[in-house]
């Protein structure tokens, strides 16, 4: 059940992903770049900053750019030339759908780049949240521990609401590295923090699902 609530939020966040460039622009999509730079400056430093946009940079030059993904899609972008020549014939219909489709593949190289940058960030936070993490592991099994010795019953409906929210609380990196607005770096602690809660309620209500 759970599988399926989790393969909702992926596409429903997939989804997000490609429709936000019909309703932006590449201007704001770089500028939401440039105010997560100054955030991330602000709470660790310009060294770091800088480590982190570089390396967003060669990622996305790797990925996008090396593979010939940034020369593939310019295949679809219309110059200003070809749109003055396409809407001669046609009136303005054409102008208007190539203006649309221009800003959509400029829209969308920008968002890819933001979400380079949030990866980095994410997975630079991971090797000091993994502790906590495999911390929460611990307590929840320690709880269980207690319930089982003391005869205590496993809740079912206790179980299953926080396995629900914990899903859909592992799902917000996902939509963190979607979003086509500036977010704090400081989101990700914030999050493993709230999302601590259902896992350890989960581990420590789980009937039959783990040993005892």
């Amino acid at each position: 059940m759970w599988i399926k609530h989790a393969f909702f939020w992926f596409v429903a966040a997939f989804v997000v992903f490609l429709v936000v460039p019909m309703f932006s622009n590449p201007q704001s999509q770089w500028e939401n770049a440039k105010t997560e730079l100054r955030m991330i400056t602000s709470a660790f430093g310009q060294h770091d900053a800088r480590d982190v946009a570089a390396d967003a940079k060669a990622a996305y030059v790797a990925m996008f750019v090396d593979t010939g993904f940034i020369d593939t899609t310019r295949r679809a972008y219309v110059t200003e030339k070809d749109r003055r020549e396409s809407t001669m014939p046609l009136a303005g219909g054409v102008g208007a759908t190539v203006a649309l489709t221009n800003n959509y593949i400029e829209t969308l190289g920008a968002m890819v780049y933001v979400v380079v940058l949030r990866l980095r960030m994410l997975m630079g936070w991971i090797p000091f949240v993994l502790p906590f993490l495999v911390g929460l592991v611990g307590e929840g099994y320690a709880r269980r521990k207690i319930k089982f010795s003391e005869f205590g019953e496993y809740g079912a409906t206790v179980f299953a609401g926080a396995v629900h929210l914990g899903v859909v609380l592992l799902m917000l990196p996902v939509f963190y590295t979607l979003a086509p607005f500036p977010v704090t770096p400081l989101f990700i602690p914030g999050w493993i923090l709230f999302a601590s809660f259902p896992i350890v309620i989960a581990i420590a209500n789980a009937n039959q699902i783990l040993p005892r």
